[in-house]
């Protein structure tokens, strides 16, 4: 524990968040100025140097070979030993055990002793001392025989389990949380999934490689029984990413915020960029469909130092502000940019990319935040961006995981960071006209996507058209032209919501799902996004007059304001807003609300464009007939 060796004699070093190379500089001045600390330092490192190496000893613990150890894998493992083939081992640990990529030989012997596994999310700080985001379980092994164990997922309270186990009730398995909001401690027997060697095989095909053995797959976080129906029809789609045939490759580490600034090839200042080149982005600027999400404050040193941009305002020429910009010569830049196997003389930023933030919001709205960015930008190693060799695969892969039952299967990996592992397991869907034009319309928001707008022209954009009647939904689909315009993209928050929606159900229908199915995944595993459409609200020219997403400060109105004004039937409000998210400082705008004011239902929708779009699917096999 370095901090607290050097701690006790430089304060600085604990009670400040500093660069690596300031606690470099700290670590030195102290042991230059007090004598002894050198020595008490290398003391410490070489004990716990010598615990690590012991925890490590494969001739000690052989299950633990090729994976990071700590204090309880080691202490499950030996337990195994030191019982007798009627004995039973208890035990609350993290999750490590069944999501660790390199842990398959350890879920070998894990399997065959499991007999329930109960997973927990802290939540409700039943342990204060815990992040309450963190999860571990409860987890009963026993003598080793064939695979079957009780499993549980998103438990907030032991009462579920038993709740769960004693249900004398009837009707569905609720959500993860309840129709107040609240975490779901109610039980239900839809809760307690039962896992074979089927099951298992099942998880592997989707989560694993191709030679993984379903003893040592991955245990994925799912709600309900439902909802393994729903991954075997996921599994059984016959077209991924990894499969060869659409060439790509994945940007995983690129600029460094720390290593690239101290090399030379990055500097931070937070500036208006003026060419896309100037352009690293950071992960607010992007949300799902997205890539003109957030702009960075003047001053921008938190996560929260980030407006929501207004797309109806955006000029086509427009460019966030940047935190980094280029500091090299730009032939240094270039050469320190990652390339692409299908071209050496190509660079990532020669391309249109699909980018995501690297960290998943397990808790959050989405899961996945995906955005496709133009040519010529760079980003920082908290975002990850894949490059195809095909802008027709940019396109269809970039709406298949804005998807919700693409999200779904990210969402059921309980991971907290995303890599091209996850990735390329993913369906790569086929991509009708319909799903294409609608993820094109949502990220294509500026001049800069003119190119890729003409090259994925198709003039069947042009007969599509809105699958419900709402005067917030202009049919410009017709009006559509080859050439990219400034009314070509989706820019108002209804539309934009409403082509989502649309995107959700055409990738379930390809997917093979059913409209109760997508309504699951989305009333169980989307508890925030629930939440967020049950208390956002539109006025009759499609802007948010109120939301209660956190992820969207300063839109609408506070709820003191909204109150005021909900029952509205007729009439408009005005609100005066300072903007500073366009260039040329801040300026003073007002923003004009006409009532009536609504909100929309999810499920409801989903129902609609379902019909609308089998009834679409019907008339043109019936033509082709």
């Amino acid at each position: 524990n370095e901090s607290a060796v050097i701690g006790d004699v430089e304060p600085q070093f604990v009670l400040h968040s500093d660069t690596v190379p300031n606690l470099a500089k700290l670590r030195d001045n102290a042991f230059t100025t007090h004598a002894d600390l050198r020595q008490i330092y290398l003391d410490e490192f070489t004990e716990a140097d010598g615990k690590q190496r012991f925890l490590n000893a494969v001739s000690i613990y052989p299950l633990l070979a090729g994976i990071k150890a700590n204090t309880f894998k080691c202490f499950v493992t030996r337990s195994w030993l030191l019982c007798t083939d009627r004995g039973v081992q208890g035990f609350l640990h993290p999750e490590g055990i069944y999501d660790d990529p390199d842990g398959g030989m350890l879920r070998e012997a894990v399997y065959p002793r499991l007999r329930f596994h109960f997973q927990h999310q802290n939540g409700r700080n039943l342990f204060p001392e815990v992040a309450h985001r963190e999860t571990y379980s409860i987890n009963v092994y026993a003598y080793p025989g064939p695979v079957e164990f009780a499993h549980m997922s998103n438990v907030f309270d032991p009462v579920t389990i038993e709740r769960s186990f004693h249900y004398d009730g009837n009707g569905l398995a609720g959500g993860i949380k309840d129709d107040q909001g609240e975490w779901n401690l109610a039980g239900h027997p839809d809760r307690i999934l039962r896992i074979d060697e089927e099951a298992l095989a099942l998880f592997a095909k989707l989560y694993d490689e191709a030679d993984c053995s379903p003893l040592a797959a991955r245990l994925p976080t799912l709600h309900t029984r439902e909802l393994l129906q729903v991954l075997r029809r996921l599994a059984a789609w016959n077209s991924r990413i990894e499969d060869g045939r659409h060439p790509f490759t994945t940007v995983q580490s690129w600029w460094n915020e720390t290593r690239a600034v101290l090399d030379g090839s990055i500097r931070r200042q937070t500036v208006f960029a003026s060419s896309s080149g100037e352009w690293i982005l950071s992960g607010p600027h992007i949300h799902v469909s997205n890539p003109y999400f957030k702009t960075p404050r003047t001053v921008c040193k938190e996560k929260g130092d980030y407006d929501p941009i207004d797309l109806t305002e955006l000029p086509e020429a427009y460019l966030p502000r940047t935190n980094y910009l280029p500091h090299c010569d730009p032939s240094l830049y270039r050469s320190r940019t990652p390339g692409v196997p299908w071209d050496d003389k190509k660079k990532a930023t020669d391309f249109y990319r699909l980018v995501f933030r690297r960290q998943l919001s397990q808790s959050g709205e989405r899961t996945m935040l995906p955005a496709i960015i133009p040519p010529g930008c760079a980003h920082v190693h908290t975002l990850l961006s894949m490059v195809f060799e095909q802008v027709g695969t940019l396109v269809v892969f970039g709406a298949g995981v804005a998807s919700l039952p693409l999200d779904f299967l990210i969402k059921t990996t309980g991971r907290g960071d995303l890599y091209e592992s996850a990735l390329q397991h993913l369906p790569l869907l086929d991509g009708s006209p319909a799903f294409a034009v609608r993820a094109l319309r949502l990220n294509c928001l500026t001049k800069e996507y003119s190119e890729l707008w003409g090259k994925c022209w198709n003039h069947a954009f042009q007969t599509e058209w809105w699958t419900k009647r709402d005067s917030r939904l202009p049919e410009h689909f017709s009006s559509l032209r080859p050439e990219w315009q400034w009314s070509t993209p989706l820019r108002t928050d209804y539309e934009r919501r409403q082509a989502l929606v649309e995107i959700d159900v055409l990738a379930a229908l390809e997917l093979g799902l059913t409209l109760d199915e997508l309504s699951t995944i989305y009333r169980i595993q989307f508890p925030v996004l629930r939440q967020n459409e049950q208390d956002t609200w539109y006025d009759r020219n499609g802007r948010i007059v109120f939301t209660c997403s956190k992820a969207l400060p300063g839109v609408g109105f506070s709820r003191p304001e909204w109150e005021k004004i909900r029952e509205m039937q007729s009439g408009s409000v005005p609100r005066e807003i300072e903007d500073d998210t366009l260039p040329g400082g801040p300026r003073k705008r007002v923003i004009t609300y006409e009532a009536p004011f609504d909100r929309c239902d999810r499920e409801e929708d989903y129902k609609t464009a379902w019909a609308e779009f089998e009834r679409r699917r019907g008339a043109a096999a019936g033509a082709e007939a």
